[in-house]
């Protein structure tokens, strides 16, 4: 099954300085990952026009279904995502009358002017749909370019997350209607490398399904192991598949304990 693809991109010195740590991209392709969309990429590039024209240049020849940028939709000197996008796309940037509208509402409401560098994050691609913003300044939006469908998000992790969950998340799910369908456990008493050959065994099997095994993270012990599936069939091939190897499992380490994972 052909999923559609996707790449995340986001923009920001301060993600490449170490600085800031790049939260943006682990949610964005956790939640599209989880409706069946396949990431292909995660890219950071600095506040840079040239090298961010000349990047998604590149991206635009790769031709994924679905790009989400990140950062550069502020009022700064330095906030440039939507001018990039306009000069890689060749789409002028136009006032948008929902997103000042937006805009100007927000500093009313703190009793702050609007400010020529303010208005400037009304200024969206002219065949853009304008996205409200419920905890900052900056209008998100979406477009399209030569079939691909292209998500602009700001950069602060609230306010992504509050567009992602009201408009991108959403309309993702009526471009695709096939969710990915994901079970988990976790093995103890064992190293993962004795692992390996098995899962490999079940992999060749299965080849439509994503099946992986990796240390457990934060404080937690074992291996977990993950399967995961796109489309009608993935559900109970999903569920032979963690049978099979739990089964193998327990044949094959007698001294290993096998449980549900928890997350």
């Amino acid at each position: 099954m052909d999923l559609p693809t996707a790449e995340i991109v986001c923009l920001g010195n301060e993600l490449l300085i170490g600085v800031t740590t790049n939260t943006n991209a682990t949610f964005i392709g956790e939640k599209i990952t989880k409706l069946g969309i396949e990431v292909r990429r995660v890219t950071c590039i600095r506040d840079d026009l040239e090298l961010a024209v000349e990047f998604f240049l590149e991206l635009f020849e790769r031709k994924p279904d679905i790009v989400i940028v990140s950062g550069g939709l502020g009022p700064t000197y330095d906030d440039i995502q939507l001018e990039v996008l306009s000069k890689a796309t060749n789409i002028e940037l136009v006032k948008n009358s929902k997103a000042l509208k937006q805009i100007k509402d927000f500093y009313k409401l703190r009793a702050l002017s609007l400010t020529e560098d303010r208005v400037k994050m009304a200024y969206l691609p002219a065949n853009a749909i304008a996205f409200d913003n419920n905890i900052g300044s900056a209008p998100g939006c979406y477009f399209k370019h030569e079939e691909m469908n292209i998500y602009c998000l700001p950069g602060v992790p609230t306010e992504m997350k509050d567009i992602m969950n009201r408009h991108v998340i959403p309309q993702l799910k009526e471009l695709n209607r096939s969710e990915l369908f994901e079970k988990k456990f976790q093995i103890f008493g064992c190293a993962e490398s004795q692992l390996a050959p098995f899962i490999k065994e079940l992999k060749d099997e299965f080849e439509n399904l994503y099946i992986k095994s990796h240390p457990a993270y934060k404080d937690k012990q074992g291996i977990v192991i993950h399967i995961s599936g796109v489309g009608d069939e993935a559900k109970p091939q999903v569920k032979t598949a963690i049978k099979k190897l739990r089964e193998c499992f327990e044949d094959n380490f007698t001294e290993a304990r096998v449980m549900d994972f928890e997350e």
